[in-house]
């Protein structure tokens, strides 16, 4: 059974996504406006640094959604998660006075809980992912708008405010973001536990086949509740970058960060339908929107032919990745 859970993992396929983004990088870097000065902007290092601290939020939500994606599941609250704990971040440091250490974890275990709901529901409850998940998006950004009455939390600092130590999720190290650090962090923790530790082989074993894991004796129910704790877990991480980065927590942030981070599992090769995905390719995935959208933005293009064309790229990876596409009709 091992050896075979561990044939899932070799099948997927983290190199397509990886070349993409290496091929975007070098277009983006040809059709980058240049300065007066004849540099190429693109690869100036502060836009460089700016692509990689917009993604890391996203980035972060993206490791939670590509294990629970690899077991065939879906996670839609992740936007809500995330406005809930940058709410209860800044009420916690503004108003409820919890100091620093306990705010991160209330903020943290608002994810935990959302994460456990969500993962009980599906596991025992037997409900689709995406009911289940559609219903936390809505409740979690329903009760991140009671607690905030509906207004925006903002953050200051100075005696009865937040503590200084609050700054390190806006510092830099080396020119590069705190975040990304993070961001680097959990891709890290969370690669080696799909490569290296047991309850990674089974993620994969129960996107690959349920049935054969669950009568191999694998505890398929609390396995696929364990991704979803992480994928919540993740979210309100990415939440409490997000209020410090914005010094605020908004109620109605996050919204459609949930299709982002989807998207960039997609992208990255992991498969919709379970049992095939690499955290490798996931990264590969975030950066290739990360670029896609900065390199846009730089020659000037609406938002919204930014959406049309993401969701354009979403559909092609789709089709790649599951030998979809196929040409028969023409002859018909």
């Amino acid at each position: 059974m091992k050896n075979k859970i561990l044939d899932y993992y070799t099948k997927s396929d983290w190199l397509k996504p990886v070349l993409g983004f290496v091929g975007l990088f070098i277009l983006a870097t040809i059709f980058s406006p240049v300065s007066s000065k004849g540099t190429i902007i693109f690869l100036k290092f502060d836009n460089l640094s700016n692509i990689l601290r917009q993604v890391s939020e996203i980035g972060i939500i993206s490791v939670g959604m590509t294990l629970v994606i690899i077991t065939a599941g879906i996670d839609l609250s992740v936007g809500s998660v995330l406005a809930l704990s940058a709410t209860l971040t800044a009420f916690g440091i503004m108003d409820w006075q919890l100091g620093f250490s306990l705010t991160i974890i209330v903020a943290l275990l608002s994810g935990v809980l959302a994460g456990f709901i969500n993962g009980v529901l599906i596991s025992w409850g037997k409900i689709q992912a995406f009911i289940v998940t559609l219903a936390m998006m809505t409740g979690a950004r329903g009760f991140a708008l009671f607690i905030a009455d509906s207004n925006s939390r903002n953050i200051g600092f100075g005696e009865g405010a937040a503590p200084e130590v609050f700054k390190i999720f806006t510092t830099s190290f080396l020119g590069i973001p705190f975040p990304v650090f993070i961001f680097i962090g959990v891709s890290i923790i969370f690669s080696v536990m799909l490569r290296k530790m047991r309850i990674g082989r089974y993620i994969y074993a129960i996107g690959s086949n349920e049935e054969a894991a669950r009568l191999a004796g694998l505890r398929v129910n609390w396995i696929r509740t364990t991704t979803y704790v992480f994928s919540g877990l993740l979210a309100a991480l990415a939440g409490i970058i997000h209020a410090a980065q914005l010094y605020q927590g908004n109620p109605n942030d996050g919204i459609a960060f949930e299709l982002d981070s989807i998207a960039a599992v997609v992208i990255g090769g992991t498969s919709l339908m379970g049992g095939k995905g690499t955290l490798e390719g996931t990264i590969a995935g975030v950066l290739i929107i990360g670029i896609l959208s900065n390199i846009l933005g730089l020659h000037g293009v609406q938002k919204d032919f930014q959406l049309m064309l993401k969701g354009a790229i979403i559909v092609a990876a789709v089709l790649l990745q599951e030998g979809n596409l196929r040409f028969g009709f023409l002859g018909k």
